[in-house]
């Protein structure tokens, strides 16, 4: 299926962060569950730009929404220990497997 503007989706729109609970493969609330107060944000002083923290587990509001649930918990579940197995699955000592569908890095000069 093609991203918002028909072009495809980017990797970290996809895989996202698994502790932030970003990217579609880690939203919960496609399984009703709404999580709220997980991250804050601070402004870095030296860049003056916005910088987002992860808050502690304990400090989370969470509510289940059942009625918004678009993916049943097996398949959830299914995806969770495929991330896992591809988290630590090595295809070359040093290279992380999922390490291929991100981005090129561009900020630093080709050598």
């Amino acid at each position: 299926m093609p991203g918002p503007q028909g072009a495809e989706w980017g990797p970290s729109t996809i895989h996202g962060n698994p502790k932030r609970g970003v990217g579609i493969l880690n939203n919960e609330l496609y399984v009703g569950r709404l999580v709220w107060n997980r991250l804050r944000y601070l402004k870095d002083p030296d860049t003056a730009k916005r910088v987002s923290r992860l808050n502690p587990e304990s400090e989370w509001v969470i509510q289940e929404v059942p009625e918004l649930r678009i993916v049943d918990r097996e398949r959830w579940d299914a995806v969770k220990a495929r991330q896992q197995t591809l988290a630590y699955e090595q295809s070359a000592p040093g290279e992380n497997r999922l390490n291929d569908r991100r981005r090129p890095n561009t900020s630093s000069p080709a050598s």
